[in-house]
């Protein structure tokens, strides 16, 4: 059922998300074991000679998944901890905004810091536990050396996912601006992973930036309520959008702002008050002020009218503030990720720069809030890109 992770990523449990199915633990002398899947809460199970079965277990999350488990004597000494690992194929469902594993929770794409894709798998409210490795080809060389990052120039290759694009199977899709200047979408497999042998290249409109000046993209559904998915960029001190993606190509490049984004940020473009409109989220990196500019209806239910996000001026009220201290210096990268706590309104996840660890935020409709918790424990400093 649960089958144990191999390097590869090729061994996948039989089980899918949303299943349930039996695991067996086993120790000399355990009178009872107790689990958790990645050190959330704790479950106790009886053991009759030293081994007791869970018919019935049910993963919190699909893709890489760790389960913690400890033994116990009859003198109520603990064993070591034995960690068990395992991937949780996703539900016959689509992927839902954010997500790649068919669990319907918003999951992180990073380049690391030897250039390699990995996936995180979101896990229930916003936490990070595991990872599986996140690209391969054809003959199954896992994260194949250069394509993510250049180390000759320093290069990494931009990233950004938000659902299907294509070719409508359910499975959410990546863009990316590779390390060489290319355009391309890494169609998903539904297993959080992707093919580079597979990519397509994204044809752009003859107005748009070369997509060697970009500097930050970010993939964000419809927003001119046409049903096709849209992607924003900045490129030097110019803020775009790309509308319309379909059959390979993006039908307009709309010219937002030309001249005051070079040191502005991008952070989401998404409902943020609950009006059923997308606003644009945005900080800038040498006041750390974090702006909402709250957009006005498009033309169809749930669109925005793109002129409304091109200045604060064309805005609904201006831009808003919505936090302070998300300075460069102090928050070097932010990602804003679909609602994860059950509010509705889109959250945060956030690296501190002083220490590398990621937070994770569940923003108000007026405010960002302190952060609620810390999801990575690690340095992630040397992390190139986030997605």
């Amino acid at each position: 059922m649960f089958l144990p992770a191999t390097p590869d990523g090729a061994t996948w449990s039989t089980v899918r998300f949303g299943g349930t199915g039996p695991i067996t633990f086993t120790a000399a002398d355990a009178v009872r074991f107790s689990y958790s899947f990645e050190g959330v809460g704790s479950t106790d199970v009886p053991a009759t000679g030293g081994t007791a079965t869970v018919p019935d277990l049910r993963p919190r999350h699909a893709g890489p998944t760790t389960l913690h488990v400890y033994a116990y004597d009859a003198a109520g000494n603990r064993s070591a901890r034995t960690d068990y690992h395992f991937y949780v194929p996703p539900r016959d469902t689509a992927d839902g905004p954010g997500d790649t594993g068919g669990d319907g929770i918003a999951d992180l794409l990073v380049i690391d810091a030897e250039g390699n894709l990995r996936t995180y798998a979101g896990d229930v409210n916003g936490e990070l536990h595991s990872w599986l490795v996140g690209s391969y080809t054809n003959d199954r060389t896992l994260n194949p050396p250069g394509h993510w990052y250049d180390p000759a120039t320093g290069t990494a290759a931009l990233i950004t996912k938000y659902a299907d694009v294509y070719p409508g199977d359910g499975a959410t899709d990546v863009f990316a601006r590779t390390p060489d200047g290319g355009f391309w979408l890494y169609p998903g497999d539904g297993y959080g992973t992707f093919n580079v042998d597979k990519r397509l290249r994204v044809l752009l409109p003859s107005n748009a930036p070369d997509p060697s000046t970009w500097t930050q993209i970010k993939a964000v559904g419809d927003l001119t309520g046409d049903k096709l998915p849209e992607l924003v960029l900045r490129s030097g001190t110019a803020f775009w959008v790309l509308t319309g993606y379909t059959g390979a190509s993006f039908q307009e490049a709309i010219l937002m702002e030309g001249s005051s984004w070079g040191r502005r940020e991008i952070v989401n473009v998404a409902d943020i008050d609950l009006d059923g409109t997308p606003d644009l989220l945005w900080r800038d990196l040498n006041t750390g002020i974090m702006n909402v500019r709250h957009g006005k209806p498009g033309s169809a239910p749930g669109s925005v009218n793109l002129d409304s996000l091109k200045t604060a001026a064309n805005s609904r009220d201006g831009d808003v503030q919505y936090g302070t201290n998300w300075t460069e210096a102090n928050i070097s990268a932010v990602i804003g990720i679909p609602d994860v706590n059950g509010d509705r309104v889109p959250d945060l996840w956030a690296r501190l720069a002083s220490t590398g660890q990621i937070r994770l935020y569940h923003p108000s409709t007026t405010d960002t809030n302190a952060p609620v918790k810390v999801v990575i424990e690690e340095d992630w400093g040397g992390v190139k890109t986030f997605g």
